[in-house]
């Protein structure tokens, strides 16, 4: 798949997810709300800078935008969106987790192609 693809859609769940509208979220990023569809359709590539503000919008790394596998999407936004009542401390414990799973995922898929 597309990477523009990748991250067009990753960019519109999170979004809906937030419950933003496409003006919504263009307003914040600073662009018109035609870029914003046309990112979401990876029909042009969002730019970085622009990738960095939507990822501190929706709490995740940049890198969780560029993910394509469905099981580590849905763990990053899972996990994104209940760090915001997480004591500072219990972060570690999260990172930790989220590494154990993903760990997990990866293993798992690649024993299912064996």
């Amino acid at each position: 798949m597309n990477q523009n693809i990748i991250i067009g859609n990753n960019i519109k769940q999170l979004r809906e997810r937030m419950k933003l509208s496409q003006s919504q979220f263009a307003e914040y990023l600073g662009v018109t709300r035609e870029e914003i569809s046309y990112y979401e359709n990876g029909h042009r590539a969002i730019p970085s800078k622009l990738i960095s503000k939507a990822a501190a919008l929706f709490c995740v790394d940049e890198y969780d935008l560029f993910e394509q596998d469905p099981e580590v999407q849905t763990l990053n936004i899972a996990l994104a969106f209940r760090a915001n009542n997480v004591a500072s401390e219990d972060m570690l414990l999260i990172a930790n987790f989220q590494k154990i799973v993903r760990n997990y995922i990866h293993m798992k898929r690649k024993l299912s192609h064996e």
